[in-house]
């Protein structure tokens, strides 16, 4: 069986497409082929997932000053080639968004350099489709954090650096707070719970529950 990777980063060539056969008929060796063709997926698309239902279906974040929220559709071709289409792109609500949490009904973008979380709901049908906030941020939509660190490279600001789900709550590892952020949703939406707080100059990235 022949598996198909698709390659986010730091770039203006798109994602890149990899083809990996673990058992090749022909030497037994495991082999990589790189796509000559690359996906059109905006500037630095440094973060991409499969969306949980539909498995033709990319999120990605442009992680950039204006920073974007992008789904993007995949086709097979019968050359063999995977090609993908952008059909619907939003404002993340920050700069240079680093991760995004794919729900049932919504995108949640971690933003780094602006500080904050913004919800975005879609719909998948009959394509989908992302609600653009634009340049608007109401409150329980959008989250915004504050705190700094020692180290004055990375910790200037509130860098959050992930979104990750945990029960009813999201978990947020703030790089630049040095904070474990605890959001949970209120009847006004999504509202700051608490923190956990790490040793000065941790810089948390990400986080897992045991």
């Amino acid at each position: 069986m022949t598996y198909t990777l698709l390659v986010g980063g730091y770039t203006s060539n798109g994602v890149r497409v990899v083809q990996f056969d673990p058992k090749t008929t022909t030497t037994g060796s495991p082999k990589l082929s790189l796509q000559e063709s690359t996906i059109p997926a905006g500037s630095d698309p440094s973060w991409i997932i499969q969306h949980p239902k539909d498995r033709n279906l990319i999120l990605a974040v442009n992680e950039v000053e204006d920073g974007k929220l992008l789904a993007i559709k995949l086709a097979n071709e019968e050359s063999g080639e995977t090609t993908g289409t952008v059909i619907s792109t939003v404002a993340s609500g920050g700069a240079h968004p680093a991760h995004l949490l794919v729900t049932e009904d919504a995108i949640i973008s971690g933003n780094y350099t602006g500080g904050s979380i913004l919800h975005v709901p879609y719909k998948l049908e009959p394509e989908c489709s992302l609600t653009d906030h634009k340049d608007e941020k109401p409150s329980g939509i959008h989250v915004q954090f504050s705190g700094t660190g020692p180290n004055l490279d990375r910790q200037e600001a509130s860098h959050p650096h992930e979104v990750y789900r945990h029960g009813e709550e999201l978990l947020i590892p703030d790089l630049g707070a040095d904070k474990t952020w605890r959001v949970i949703k209120g009847e006004n939406g999504w509202e700051v719970k608490g923190a956990v707080e790490y040793p000065a100059g941790a810089g948390p990235r990400h986080v897992l529950v045991h």
